[in-house]
């Protein structure tokens, strides 16, 4: 095999390699093997058809798209083993000459990992770790919160009250014009929790079931629809249930219904929930102060565009799944903040180069400060995972090598940050 390197800008490489007809042999007959199997051709058994007959049968231009994946995956992994070159995300790959009985030419445009060429001292760092305090009003207001979710309601005929849950279609309208997204059928409203259009639930006091009206509010100022922030509209309701809602007594009964034999014994577990959460927030705020300071003092080659539309992409990917869990659809989201698709990913660029040069800081540290991790120390946490997960599917995810090896780098971090936070806690 040739090849022929040329530097790109921006910490890009293009490599341009020959697989001549000899060498590709081995991967046509294999391509031919792999594509006899679903052919039905008399006198052999699928799988095993010479390549000749199975060219005859599927053309050889078939053949040699089949061929190309595991061709490109072997000889580009040689390449970039005999050059020793750090490479990060996938090569965008271009087949410059590709026709049967000839050579193969293909071109691969990767991108390098880029150096850091100015580490910022920090073991001088200095951070301060925040004293952790939960309040008796943050514990009581868990308290509420479950309290609700055990709330008995039952479908009654009568007025609606401050502490009801009305069913209702609802049609907001300006000038007699309907807005966009304001109609909403069967829409669940809670009467005793604040609406986002203030006055909105004491325009439905004193309603009934069937009953229709239509009442005037204005929008907040700091309303998200900038177009209808602080101006007047016309909500027409038609309530269509009600519904009395009985929340239970806040005694030893309902924590016996939370697994806890008196409300006191509750109150010690949701104040250690508490304090376990605000003492995850605080370590995570310790880390991004560090690794900020860290960032913004450093100096890094050139971020390569093919590295950071992968970030991009894979921010964006977080957040369609953030937003599915919210109940969301994709493209409601992005009406919402007024975005394109390329929009949105142009906004997320800068954060996404952050985040790779966050990731550059950690190795480079690891680097220096030798930090390693052990296969006793993979096989613990693989342990620690699995145990979570006895699914017999999820469980082969989790001891998939690929999931390993994230793991060994996931592990690594921890170390590298572990050993920041306790240096800057010192200084």
């Amino acid at each position: 095999m040739q090849y022929t390197q040329k530097k790109l800008p921006k910490n890009c490489l293009e490599i341009t390699f020959e697989v001549s007809e000899k060498e590709l042999r081995p991967y046509l007959e294999a391509a031919g093997q792999r594509l006899s199997k679903n052919q039905n051709i008399p006198g052999f058994r699928p799988g095993h058809t010479p390549l000749l007959i199975v060219e005859k049968r599927v053309g050889a231009g078939r053949i040699l798209e089949e061929a190309l994946e595991p061709v490109v995956q072997h000889f580009y992994a040689q390449i970039i083993e005999k050059e020793q070159l750090a490479t990060v995300g996938s090569p965008a790959i271009d087949l410059k000459k590709c026709a049967p009985g000839n050579p193969l030419v293909i071109t691969a445009t990767v991108a390098l990992l880029p150096a850091v060429t100015e580490l910022i001292d920090y073991r001088g760092l200095h951070c301060e770790r925040k004293t952790i305090t939960v309040s008796e009003g943050e514990v009581d207001q868990v308290l509420r919160d479950l309290q609700k979710m055990q709330t008995r309601e039952e479908r009654i005929n009568r007025p609606l009250t401050a502490t009801d849950k009305a069913i209702i279609d609802l049609a907001i309208s300006r000038q007699g014009v309907p807005l966009e997204g304001g109609a909403s059928q069967g829409h669940t409203v809670l009467m005793d929790e604040p609406y986002y259009i203030p006055g909105f639930t004491a325009g439905l006091l004193g309603m009934r079931e069937g009953e229709q009206k239509t009442f005037t509010l204005t929008f907040p100022e700091n309303h998200y629809q900038k177009t209808l922030a602080g101006k007047p509209a016309d909500f027409a309701v038609t309530v269509k249930e009600i519904y009395d809602r009985k929340p239970p007594t806040l005694d030893d009964t309902f924590a016996q219904s939370l697994g806890k034999p008196t409300l006191i014994e509750v109150k010690k577990l949701l104040t250690d929930n508490l304090t376990k959460e605000k003492t995850q927030k605080e370590e995570q705020r310790l880390e991004t102060e560090l690794l900020q300071k860290i960032v913004a003092a450093s100096q890094f080659e050139n971020i390569p565009d093919l590295l950071v539309n992968e970030e991009v992409e894979r921010m964006r990917q977080e957040l369609e799944q953030a937003v599915a869990q919210q109940g969301l659809e994709w493209k409601e989201y992005l009406g919402q903040i007024k975005k394109s698709e390329a929009d949105l990913k142009l906004s997320l660029a800068a954060q996404a180069i952050q985040r790779i040069k966050t990731t550059l800081a950690i190795r480079q540290i690891a680097k220096q400060e030798q930090v390693t991790v052990t296969d006793e120390e993979i096989d613990q946490e693989l342990a620690a995972i699995a145990s979570r997960y006895p699914n017999a599917e999820i469980q082969q995810k989790i001891f998939d090598p690929h999931h390993r090896s994230y793991l060994a780098l996931v592990l690594k971090n921890r170390k590298v940050l572990s050993l920041l936070k306790t240096l800057a806690l010192k200084n």
